[in-house]
Formats: structure tokens, sequence, C-alpha cells
């Protein structure tokens, strides 16, 4: 008798320790809240459990990470629907579960009080978090502006966030749906919210965009907004056919936009992951999935465009080495290039690799070419400090040289890689302090074709140089 009520004491104590733990660190499984491995110049923080992708599936474990100066932390989103906010040793500050939902888009506001994040679910929120507290301030659904159909597994997220210097956020919202004829379309939008969550305006006002938007940026000296269209399928009765629309950025009316003309093999041109302005608000550099890199001015016009992967057939296949950054920085405007792709299916095989596939490239902005970096993986994020570009190095699904995967910092000036750090699963995202004196990066684990397991999902915080 006195064994067992031992026993019930016992897992009593326990309970009321995981309630314990759950109280400190708002994590279902606590025990991993603390699973933090440290070395030289490095700390790893583990993330919590995901779903391990097949190393060569096109869909693929994401991460958000911003570097926060006001809390000399990481901001980190998952795939859990989890926020993070790290501080340099690896300690969590704080942790919101924010819903069901991948976080697919993270950004913070220039004092750094507001983190904004935007959810893929079936509601499709999009959330202001207190960057101090972790608190949610207030949120918008992006089905009540693009719809929403869970029968079909049509959910929308706020896929991109852009906010300006007043805090105001940008966002891109949309979700892909069915046509009667069985082909895929997308209902899109963007909104305009201020940082007490009044809705500014939408664009448009009174229908959806009937095509992908992936992207947008801000700028304030232009007083001006960019969406980018990135519709793979592109049909004759579709409305919104230009590949860039230019807004004021006060009330959401079109400015501009700007048509450009596919290049063979391609029905379209696709910007999925720029255009950016330059900080003084007179250009716009931008990189189309079909390898050409292109420079515009604030109104949307094409200065010039340059072939950085130019699609080749080989073997009666199209391959190139799909585009997808565009930035300008002080040295000029950067480019980068993801793996090489079949451009009949990207699962199938190629005959060899593009030559200017995973890279990074700087040209000046009156288009003469300075260098080329080339990783031997995707190049999935690019994040800067002055004179530095960080790069996120992830899957190379030709080669798969597990070796390339980690997070490397390059010189701007001349493109030479100054570190490099490897992770054993690809390195997903990347953010760089202000003063270029921290790296954080999110590792995700991988199965290879081989069926080992590779990596896990960690945040790794490196120590780049004195200071903070």
């Amino acid at each position: 008798m006195g064994s067992k009520i031992k026993n019930i004491l016992i897992l009593c104590l326990f309970a009321l320790s995981c309630c314990a733990l759950f109280w400190l660190t708002g994590s279902r499984t606590p025990w991993t809240a603390f699973q933090v491995s440290e070395g030289k110049d490095r700390v790893s923080v583990f993330l919590g459990d995901v779903p391990v992708e097949n190393y060569d599936r096109m869909g693929f474990t994401r991460a958000q990470i911003k570097f926060v100066r006001a809390e000399d932390a990481w901001l980190v989103g998952t795939d859990k629907g989890e926020l993070f906010l790290i501080d340099m040793q690896g300690k969590q500050l704080w942790k919101r579960s924010l819903g069901i939902g991948k976080l697919v888009s993270l950004a913070v506001t220039a004092d750094d009080r507001l983190a904004y994040a935007g959810e893929s679910s079936a509601e499709g929120n999009l959330y202001a978090i207190n960057v101090h507290t972790g608190d949610i301030e207030w949120k918008y659904k992006a089905a009540d502006f693009v719809g929403t159909d869970a029968s079909s597994r049509s959910y929308p997220a706020p896929v991109h966030i852009a906010v300006d210097g007043e805090g105001n956020a940008f966002v891109n919202m949309y979700r892909f749906v069915m046509q009667k004829n069985g082909s895929r379309g997308y209902d899109g939008r963007m909104i305009a919210v201020d940082a007490k969550g009044r809705l500014l305006w939408q664009f448009p006002e009174n229908e959806t965009i009937d095509s992908w938007i992936n992207w947008c940026d801000v700028n304030d000296r232009s007083g001006r907004v960019v969406i980018a269209t990135s519709a793979y399928d592109f049909r004759p009765e579709m409305k919104y056919k230009k590949t860039l629309y230019l807004l004021d950025k006060k009330t959401g009316t079109l400015l501009h936009d700007t048509f450009v003309p596919p290049v063979p093999p391609f029905d379209n041109t696709v910007m999925r992951g720029s255009p950016t302005f330059s900080e003084d608000g007179e250009y716009l550099a931008g990189m189309g999935s079909d390898g050409r890199g292109f420079l515009f001015d604030k109104s949307g016009k094409l200065l010039w465009w340059r072939f950085l992967s130019k699609p080749t057939k080989v073997d009666d296949s199209w391959i190139n080495a799909s585009g997808r950054d565009g930035y300008i920085v002080k040295e000029g405007a950067v480019f980068s290039t993801i793996n090489t792709y079949n451009r009949e299916n990207w699962q199938l095989p190629t005959p060899v690799e593009h030559p200017s596939n995973n890279s990074l490239f700087l040209f000046t902005l009156d288009g003469n070419f300075k260098y080329q970096y080339r990783a031997q993986g995707t190049i999935e994020e690019i994040a800067f400090s002055p004179g530095k570009a960080a790069c996120a190095i992830g899957r190379n699904v030709r080669t798969h040289d597990y070796k390339a995967h980690g997070a490397s910092v390059l010189n701007l000036a001349d493109g030479k890689e100054e570190r490099f750090f490897h992770t054993e699963g690809p390195c997903q995202a990347v953010a760089i302090s202000r003063d270029g004196a921290w790296l954080g990066g999110v590792e995700a684990p991988a199965l290879t074709p081989e069926g080992k397991l590779i990596g896990s999902y960690r945040l790794h915080i490196w120590k780049l140089q004195k200071g903070s």
C-alpha cells in the first residue's frame, strides 16, 4: 500500500514539474526547450521536431529569421507555427504558438517594436506581435481578402510582408484555386495596415488578382510599393498579366505597370523573390525565373537586362538555373540563381549542371558585370550588413553534396568568401546583425535518397567578429 502511494506521489510530482516547465517555456514538450549546444564562437538551439522531408522534394522545410537589434536577439518563425525570441547565448526569451499553420513570412518594424508574421492555414492569419513580450496585438485573416476552400486544401497565406519607416505593413496574400477545366489559378490581393492594426487600403479594391503574387517591396523616398507576379500558368483570359504593379504607398492607387516579354521556352516572365528598391528609391533590381537579371527605374521602366543563366537545350531537354533574388546595395545590383532544372519536369534528371546555377552575381547599376560567386548548393536566402552578404546554403538536388550545407559570408566588394559555417542538414534561412558581428541560420533535417536522416531543426548562432 505504501509503495502504491509512493508511486502516485512520484507521478504527481512529475506532472507538476511538467506543468511548471510548460508555464516557464510555453512548450508542450518542455524538455526540448533546453537543448542548447555550444562550441567555439557557436551556439545551437533545437527548435522542435518537424516532419522530415525527402531531400529531392520540391517543397521543403522552411523557417523565418530576423535579427532584432533592440533586444540583441534572434526572432525565429517555424514550420510548426511557433515564434521564438532567442538571445545570443541561445536562451529562449519567449515563445508564442501562433496557430496550426506554417509561418511563411516575417518582418520587423524599423524601431524593432513590432513583428508581423504570416501563416499558411485555413484562415491565413497575419499577426502583429510585440517583439519585447511576444504578445499578439492584433491580427487579420487572409481568408477575408482572398477566400479559402479547405475541401481542396486551397489555403490562403500572407506570403510576403514589406514594412515602411512608419511601421506600416504591406502584405501580399494569395491562394491557389482550381478552375472548372482542371487548370490551376490564383486569387491574390495586397493589403496595407498601420502599426495599430487599421486597414489603410487594399489592392485591388473590389476584386482579386488572378495571378500568383509572391513578392512585394516598399520605399519611403519614392513613396511607392511594388508587386511582382509569378504565375507560371499564363492564360489568355487572365486580367492581371503585367509583370510589375507600382502603387502609391499611402493610397494604394495604381501608378504604373510593366510587362516584361518572356523568352523561350517560357510562357511568362516570373519574379518570385524580387524586385527590391534601392535605398534612394530610384531603382528596382529584379530576377526572373528564366535566368534574366533586370534593372528598372522607380516607375517600372526597364533600363537593362542580362542573361545570367541562359536556358540551354542539352540532349533535347531545356535546362536552366532558375533565378530568384534581386537586391540593390552600395556595391551594385545583386542577383541569385538556384538549382538546375529540367524545363519539362523539374523532377527529371538533367544531363549536366548549368554553369550559372546556385550563384550570386554582382553588376554595376549601369549593367557591367563584376563577379559571380558560385555555391555548391542552393542559395536559399541572402541577408546584408554593410559590405557583407550572408547566404543560407541548402540542397543541391543534382549532386547531393551534403558538405555544401551551411552559411556563407561574402565580401561584397570582390565576392570572396570570408567565412563558411557547415551544417549537417540544409541551411534554409539566414540573418546577420546590422554591424556584421553575428550570424544566425536555421538548419532543417532531410532524408537522403540513400535513406539516411541528416540534420535537425535548429537555430545556429555564429560569432563573426568582436562586438555585438
